[in-house]
This record gives C-alpha cells, structure tokens and sequence, in this order.
C-alpha cells in the first residue's frame, strides 16, 4: 500500500482510510445476512400460517382437522413472536456496546448470582418437566457487578438450550460460585446431544444451527446463544465451552 502513497505523511491516514472502508464494507455484509436471515426465518412461519388459515377460511378442512391447523397455527405464531422478541434483544444489546464505550459498567449494581440462579431453575422447572428432563441446582454465595435482567436473560437462555438439546430422562445442572483463580462463575451441564467439534466455535454465532431440524421442531430462533454471548461480553467475561457429541455440553461464563 505504502508503494501507491506519494508522500510518506500520509501513510498513517492511508491506513486508517483503508481500515474505515473495510470496517463498513464488513457491516453492510453482516447487515445483509441479517437482514436475509431474518427474512427465511420469518417467511417459514407465515407460509404455514397463511397455508392453514386459508384451508379454514375456504371451508377446506375438514371439521375434525380444524383443531390440529389451529394448533399449528398458534405454534407457528408463537415461533414468530419468539424470533422477534430475540432479534430485539439483540439490537438493544448492540445499542447498549455502542454506549459502553464510552461508560462501561456505569449502570451495573452488584449482583447476588446465586440467588438469581436459584430463580432461574426454580421459573424452568416446568420447562424441563415437559421436556422429562431433570434440572438442578448447586450455588455458592457470589456477587458480580452487572446488570440483573441482563444476567437473569443469560442464565435462562442457556438452561433453555440445555433443555431443548438434551433427551427424555436427561439431566441439566446449574451452578455457580467462585473458581481457583478467585474469579465469580456460572456454569451449566447437561449430558444432552452434544455439540461437534467443528462446529463448537460457530454455535454462538447469529442464527447459526448445529441441527436445523431439531432446532426448528423444539421451536429454537439460532439467537440465543448470540444474546448470551452479547451480554457476557458487557460484562467482561469469558466463554468457556466443552462439549462431546453423544456424551454433553458444559458452558462456564466466567467473570471478572
């Protein structure tokens, strides 16, 4: 680059234009894959929707069917207001990086994790007793600066997941407390299906799905774990994931 430069002065803002076109040529991508993700995933919804309601409403079905296409029609609807309800969230986690920029951690309060742990398993019960899952809990007493709905919306995101990806008769584990290095932790164990290797550094990734057929039956957006990793990189902390197809998934998030 620094051949294409006539004077040497200007290399440093050569730089930084070049840096600025890249950076904005990256967002317009991430803003069209978003932007055509969200479309498939909303469009996959309202073509059941609009399919059943039109078999109703031209007298088609038949009396005894009308039962089943309402049901898949709620279903569908509540699949719609989940993603959007997620895609949400996560536009308001960007807008809150963009502020904490300048501010970090200006609005967090301490935290008692291990009663927010206790509420979250305790909300989820019902959750993993349809699902024929066992879900318990082992907490510490351990307070971390952060935001309360924010943590509380992490936590429950990934006992969901390690609900919805386990199996009947499966257990998941929620725990937290402080590690050897004195630093506060939550951790959540399942001995579900597991995640592949190659995919392990993907899963946290918008709308990324290891089983997009499992994912679409158990009625997953491919936004949560996204969200989870937004709200634990505004509270400075780290991911830790271990996973072993057929055997289970440990995710610890470990904070500061």
């Amino acid at each position: 680059m620094e051949a294409n430069v006539p004077y040497e002065e200007l290399i440093p803002l050569a730089h930084t234009v070049q840096s600025d076109r890249k950076l904005r040529e990256d967002n317009e991508t991430i803003r069209r894959e978003f932007t055509a993700n969200v479309s498939h995933e909303l469009k996959t919804p309202l073509t059941s929707i609009s399919g059943y309601a039109e078999l109703i409403e031209n007298g088609m079905a038949k009396q005894e069917d009308i039962p089943t296409f309402g049901h898949r029609i709620h279903k569908e609807a509540q699949r719609m207001i989940t993603l959007v309800s997620d895609i949400l969230q996560l536009s308001e986690l960007d807008g809150m990086s963009k502020q904490q920029e300048n501010s970090p951690t200006a609005d967090f309060v301490p935290v008692d994790l291990g009663v927010l742990v206790k509420d979250v398993a305790t909300n989820m019960t019902v959750n993993a007793r349809k699902a024929y899952i066992t879900l318990q809990y082992k907490v510490q007493p351990v307070t971390v600066r952060g935001s309360h709905d924010l943590l509380t919306e992490l936590v429950t995101n990934l006992c969901d997941n390690a609900i919805r990806y386990n199996r009947p008769g499966g257990h998941v584990e929620l725990s937290c407390g402080t590690n050897a290095d004195g630093c506060p932790y939550f951790c959540v164990e399942d001995n579900g299906i597991g995640i592949p290797q190659d995919s392990q550094s993907r899963v946290f990734e918008r709308f990324y799905r290891v089983d997009k057929s499992r994912s679409k039956a158990t009625g997953g957006t491919g936004l949560g774990l996204a969200i989870v990793k937004h709200i634990a990189v505004l509270h400075g902390a780290r991911i830790d994931l271990e996973s072993t197809v057929g055997t289970g998934t440990t995710i610890r998030i470990i904070f500061p």
